[in-house]
């Protein structure tokens, strides 16, 4: 061997060992360091031609398996939805309180009834009165905070996932710009583990944001896509973009997340409609997602079914009653109806005028079966019957019974044992004439129409309709246009529409619209994008008056209160109950009658049929029963969703561990290999140290 193969081979000593001992100096230095995989040097002998002369680095290589690194990616994903979905639970219970504690829901139920069952005992005192108005605007104002508090933060998920995305460009950006420096470092024989450090770190903390699946193309180059195979970081980057909306309420569209190419040349944002919400199935962005437009929107459905129960139950009570003195008029809500539309009402009613001392001035029973089928009719019967003493009016979907004399008083009642009814409700009741409660949304929508009566509706009117998917996703949508005659030539409409691919629609017995999803397709909901419908002169839309989407149903814990008129007059709180025996002249209404309070106190033990809401199931229970079960249903997910968050924690962990125990540095090991290349090198330089005396040698020879 010649000395400058001598000296070839004692250089490449050097260079190797050199190289691996910062290699091991850097496992050392980053042995706490979360989620590090300890380098490994690859040697291999330096071939010319046949002859072997010295030592190079083959590579440089992370001891990784990637079967557990690919698992660990998946458990992260679990393990963040199910902490982001646990810190909003938790949220929630704070926010409800104890159920045994005067200001959770129950609590503040117990207290409506505790002040009606005093006030039943002394009708007359203002006092009581106050106090259960009081009471009734408690709970308005606890069930409408809770309402508040639920779209705020749905608000705080929407903002959360523009934060989220804004993130999963930025590493998928580095994640870019770091596979060509890997792939040029490992092509030229470099030595590219720092770079893929820094790329696995990258990798890492975008699983915990959404879930994926990283693919080897070569080179040590990655291409980075979700699960379901949507190209994060492939030949182009995609970017993906969200504008969460600025203010959140119950019918706030949230956009969707959209997927974009870059352009190679330009590096332009191209157009698209490709859609990111339904593809997730777990990491961060997946649980705000499911927060966003399932859970929080099931418990804002939930609150909207217990306010509309217990709305819809006061307020069925207090029209069957009657203040003393009675009022001078009744006016109801906006019900959308004409004065052209069949009544539809069984049963009979009384309408009666009293004057100021009680004593019956006239009256009308009216059985509903023996008047003509409009509405119209009804108000002809009436007016009729009343003689002058009163009016009966239907405006523009607003009925309303008014005295002729100014001190006179007007009252309805039902005739027991024929009780009036349109869709289950009585005639006061229906029209809302005498109610003790209002909110923003109806407690109802059992409108009592049938497919074949005229639907009323402007010709030319348009609904602009959205189908969602129970993530959230858009699946269809179709712009109604009003035509046709009847009810049936808008259920026609929508069924031979493409909504109709998912979904089949109908009216129930009691007159509501209904969307039943075909088979297969799972939850839908409908989503009112714009609607420039009016029923007649009414103004009522077709969305206000079948009550589409679900904001209506959330919305019926809005703004809960007692009734403008009686929370400025509590005088006109109806506690008394008309006497229909009574003839002109005669005694009708009595001071102290407390028949009508105590019929409202005895709501507490009156079981309301509640509708499925929100994961909660149809229920026919009393008011406080139902909001026990929607504070237990609201427990258990809140115990579901921290057990959840414990096993993926456990699972995470013992990945990681499983990991770290191939990859993660071992203290004894890197010493003793840091001795190794240490001698090694000596080795080496001793090699050219021998190498420079045999060439003194020689030059001592030759001089």
């Amino acid at each position: 061997m010649s000395i400058n193969a001598i000296i070839s081979n004692s250089l490449s000593g050097l260079f190797t060992n050199q190289a691996a001992l910062r290699t091991t100096s850097s496992n050392i230095a980053n042995i706490n360091t979360p989620g590090y995989a300890r380098q490994v040097v690859q040697q291999e002998a330096i071939v010319n031609g046949t002859s072997v002369g010295g030592v190079r680095i083959s590579a440089i290589v992370r001891v990784v398996d990637k079967f557990l690194v690919r698992a660990v990616q998946d458990a992260n994903a679990d393990f963040a939805r199910s902490e982001i979905e646990n810190t909003f639970q938790s949220r929630i219970q704070a926010l409800l309180g104890r159920p045994d504690q005067n200001n959770s829901l129950s609590g503040r139920i117990d207290q409506v009834f505790n002040a009606m069952s005093e006030m039943a005992l002394n009708p007359l005192s203002s006092i009581l009165k106050e106090s259960t108005l009081s009471a009734i605007n408690q709970f308005g104002e606890e069930i409408g905070s809770l309402g508040r508090q639920i779209q705020n933060m749905r608000a705080d998920a929407s903002n959360q996932i523009a934060e989220k995305v804004e993130r999963i460009n930025a590493l998928t950006k580095r994640i870019e710009g770091l596979n060509p420096l890997i792939m040029n470092e490992t092509l030229s024989g470099g030595t590219p583990g720092t770079l893929i450090e820094n790329r696995a770190k990258s990798i890492a903390e975008l699983s915990s944001l959404i879930d994926l699946n990283v693919i080897d193309t070569g080179n040590n180059g990655v291409q980075v896509a979700t699960s379901s195979g949507i190209t994060l970081v492939g030949l182009t980057r995609s970017v993906l973009q969200y504008s969460p909306p600025g203010v959140v309420t119950s019918s706030t569209p949230f956009p969707q997340i959209t997927v974009h190419q870059l352009d190679a040349v330009s590096g332009a944002i191209r157009p698209s409609n490709l859609q990111l919400d339904g593809q997730l199935t777990s990491g961060e962005l997946k649980g705000l997602l499911n927060l966003r437009d399932k859970d929080l929107s099931e418990i804002a459905l939930q609150l909207g079914s217990l306010a509309a129960g217990f709305t819809d139950e006061l307020n069925r009570v207090h029209n069957l009653n009657t203040a003393v003195p009675a009022p001078g008029d009744l006016t109801g809500v906006s019900t959308g109806l004409l004065a052209t539309d069949n009544h539809r009402f069984t049963g009979e009613s009384v309408f009666a005028v009293t004057d100021s001392s009680g004593a019956l001035v006239a009256k009308v029973t009216i059985d509903f079966g023996a008047i003509g089928p409009t509405l119209g009719d009804v108000v002809a019967a009436v007016n009729a019957g009343l003689g002058g003493a009163g009016t009966l009016a239907l405006t523009n979907g607003v009925m309303s019974l008014t005295a002729a004399v100014a001190t006179d008083g007007v009252s309805l009642s039902q005739v027991a044992g024929n009780e009036s009814s349109r869709a289950g409700r009585g005639f006061s009741h229906f029209f809302g004439m005498n109610n003790l409660v209002e909110a923003k949304s109806p407690s109802h929508f059992e409108t009592g129409i049938v497919g074949t009566d005229n639907h009323g509706f402007v010709a030319g009117g348009t609904l602009q309709l959205e189908m969602n998917d129970s993530d959230g996703v858009k699946i269809s949508e179709f712009t109604l246009t009003i035509a046709g005659a009847s009810f049936d030539d808008i259920l026609t409409s929508l069924n031979s529409s493409p909504l109709s691919t998912f979904a089949i629609f109908s009216f129930s017995p009691t007159g509501e619209l209904i969307s039943t999803p075909k088979t297969g397709i799972g939850d839908i909901k409908l989503h009112v994008k714009s609607d420039s419908t009016s029923r007649g002169a009414t103004n009522v839309p077709i969305s206000t008056f079948f009550g589409i989407g679900d904001a209506f149903r959330m919305d019926a814990a809005v703004d809960l209160k007692v009734s403008t008129v009686i929370n400025g007059d509590p005088s006109r709180m109806a506690l008394a109950r008309l006497d229909q025996t009574a003839i002109v002249g005669g005694n009708a209404l009595s001071v102290g009658d407390q028949r009508g309070a105590l019929a409202l106190r005895d709501l507490e033990n009156a079981a309301h049929k509640f509708l499925k809401a929100g994961g909660l199931g149809a229920a026919t229970v009393t008011l406080a029963q139902y909001s026990a079960n929607l504070l237990a249903n609201l427990g258990l997910r809140a115990a579901l969703a921290t057990d959840n968050l414990e096993d993926n924690r456990a699972l995470a962990e013992e990945l990681s561990r499983k990991s770290s125990d191939i990859s993660g540095v071992n203290l004894d090991e890197e010493l003793g290999n840091m001795i190794i290349f240490q001698n090694a090198y000596s080795a080496s330089a001793r090699l050219l140290n021998t190498a420079k005396e045999m060439f003194d040698t020689i030059l001592q020879i030759v001089n």
